[in-house]
């Protein structure tokens, strides 16, 4: 607490202005605003502080940047890869979607945070993982990042089989001289993996409210990052891109 005490809590929501908990061994639930909170400690020994006026910073001296509300910015998509967690495809994911976005610009009505951008701020507000997304509301994602708009979403890859075909062709080939033929052979095979693949993509206003909330399933995906046809599929369908 902002006043020195400290106590052992279970954390059940972390809202706009205030924390609901409970106290370890009860089910009563209580809230305080977060203005009396100067950090949470959770299990894994991650921090969350809060710095004076109650929103959440990696240290009181964040500088949240100005608010454009005609800009977005596309998150580091959570990505599960057979059940493994892997922070560098959910970024190659955003970077895909934001060099698709460019491709056309004059398609997009609003503008977007760069990358690097996005991925500097997350840090430095203490959001070192798509996992974290779960502990802050996307309105205060939406002003750690200074954009109206939130792009974000999981993509979950499951391995499902590996198809193997095997082909043989013969050619037998005559001498008409010396009336004799001779058979050639030839073998060959062919291997396809197959995954299962989902999709979910959610964009958020600064307000937190939810635009869009949508999940897809690439149809035949044979490669680890069939995600992209279902991302660009999606991203030409948001209201923020004219066809």
């Amino acid at each position: 607490m902002q006043s020195g005490v400290t106590h052992a809590v279970s954390i059940k929501k972390i809202l706009p202005e205030t924390i609901i908990y409970c106290f370890i061994g009860e089910n009563l639930e209580n809230e305080v605003v977060k203005e009396d909170v100067l950090k949470i400690i959770f299990k894994n020994g991650r921090e969350q502080v809060f710095n004076a006026s109650g929103i959440i910073a990696k240290g009181s001296n964040y500088e949240y940047p100005q608010m454009k509300v005609n800009e977005g910015a596309i998150l580091p998509f959570a990505f599960v890869f057979d059940s493994v967690v892997t922070d560098e495809e959910g970024v190659e994911a955003q970077e895909f979607y934001y060099n698709n976005l460019m491709r056309k610009p004059e398609r997009n009505t609003i503008s977007y945070q760069n990358p690097e951008t996005t991925q500097r701020r997350l840090r430095s507000a203490g959001i070192s993982s798509a996992a974290q997304y779960q502990d802050y509301q996307m309105s205060d994602i939406a002003k750690i990042l200074g954009v109206g708009v939130v792009v974000t979403g999981k993509i979950t890859v499951d391995y499902r089989s590996t198809t193997t075909n095997s082909y043989g062709s013969t050619t037998v080939k005559v001498d008409s001289k010396k009336k004799k033929g001779k058979v050639y052979s030839s073998d060959y095979s062919t291997s396809k993996e197959e995954f299962d693949t989902k999709v979910l993509f959610r964009i958020y206003d600064k307000d937190g409210k939810k635009i869009v909330d949508v999940t897809r399933r690439p149809f035949m995906a044979t490669t680890r990052n069939n995600y992209i046809t279902a991302l660009n599929y999606l991203m030409k369908r948001t209201p923020y891109y004219v066809k």
